[in-house]
């Protein structure tokens, strides 16, 4: 290491983050007071600099400062986009905002919860923060982000209160249509999900169980699937709802919507005269159905705006709510009546 008190060499912001073992935008981050960063490594950073009598030169106190003016949003790879319409509103929501306010924005597909795309794109200082398109259980994005000292919003829940969250309230949002559903004399209301990681897919779960709990009913689990992975498997238990005589099926989202009703029509099976379909979440999707389905309605576009300024404000050093909820809508179409 050159300290600077060795003759005709001085340490170098390099020099400072090599011997620590963090990133130089951590050091930057540091030096400058602001972004993103623990007490903790704060702390460490100053008091190295401190003690082996560090200065920025002008080139260091730069990057200091430096922003790329970018952001990323990480979200599922190409194959969920199309299944599920919402990635794609929300995209145009955060990049509506983002350029509004001078950012440009790069879009990071992931593949499951590996982080090695995200890691690129901070090892090579490409971006000043990150929007999680969505959460999991456990996420392993969020753990990186926050040992990186990076700047990030999160669209959905966590059960990490310190990562500042964008959501829908998905649970209150499903416990109301499944209310409604049961106020309507639907008792036998089937549920088509699936299970996981994925905390909206739990919450909506949660909403549907708080309904029947609310009024004090028990839920029919030979009605409840959530092992629906593939079209495949979301016909084959279509036919078993049907068999059951259900009264209703309700569907996780758009994408396990559209496969119940194709299954449904292909099966001559009536809606809603024989059998009541709801879905958890709308999309234009389900707008190709003589029958119009009873679904909820969340604006896509304005959750992405929402997280872009939420993150925009934090790296413009503003305080920011820890948790921003956004409100839904209960749209009774044919599909239940």
């Amino acid at each position: 290491m050159h300290e600077s008190g060795e003759k005709g060499k001085k340490m170098t912001i390099n020099d400072v983050a090599e011997q620590l073992g963090v990133s130089i935008s951590t050091v930057s981050r540091a030096i400058s007071g602001k972004g993103r960063i623990g007490s903790a490594t704060r702390r460490k950073v100053l008091e190295f600099i401190e003690e082996h009598d560090y200065h920025p030169n002008s080139s260091a106190k730069s990057l200091a400062q430096a922003k790329t003016e970018n952001i990323a949003l990480l979200i599922p790879e190409v194959k969920t986009l199309v299944a599920q319409p919402f990635f794609y509103m929300c995209m145009c929501g955060v990049n509506e905002v983002a350029q509004a306010r001078g950012y440009d924005m790069f879009v990071v597909t992931t593949n499951g919860q590996d982080i090695t795309r995200l890691k690129r794109l901070l090892d090579n200082e490409k971006v000043d923060g990150v929007i999680l398109g969505n959460t999991h259980r456990d996420d392993a994005f969020a753990k990186f982000l926050k040992s990186r000292g990076c700047p990030f919003v999160a669209i959905g829940s966590m059960d990490d209160n310190s990562v500042i969250q964008v959501n829908h309230d998905n649970m209150g949002a499903c416990r109301d249509l499944t209310a409604i559903l049961l106020s309507r004399k639907m008792r036998r209301i089937a549920y088509m999900g699936t299970s996981g990681n994925l905390i909206v897919n739990e919450e909506r779960y949660g909403g549907y169980l708080q309904a029947y709990r609310d009024i004090g009913m028990d839920v029919d689990m030979s009605l409840v699937y959530r092992d629906n992975m593939t079209e495949t498997i979301v016909r084959k238990n279509t036919d078993e709802i049907v068999r059951k005589r259900a009264d209703c099926i309700l569907c996780q989202d758009d994408a396990i919507c559209n496969t119940v009703l194709q299954e449904l029509y292909t099966q001559k099976v009536r809606i809603p005269e024989e059998m009541r379909v709801a879905s958890c979440h709308n999309s234009k999707t389900l707008d190709s159905y003589p029958v119009t389905v009873t679904s909820l309605k969340f604006d896509n576009t304005e959750i992405g705006r929402v997280a872009s300024d939420v993150l925009i404000d934090m790296l413009n050093g503003k305080e920011v709510p820890g948790k921003t909820l956004l409100d839904y809508e209960v749209v009774l179409k044919e599909s239940t009546k």
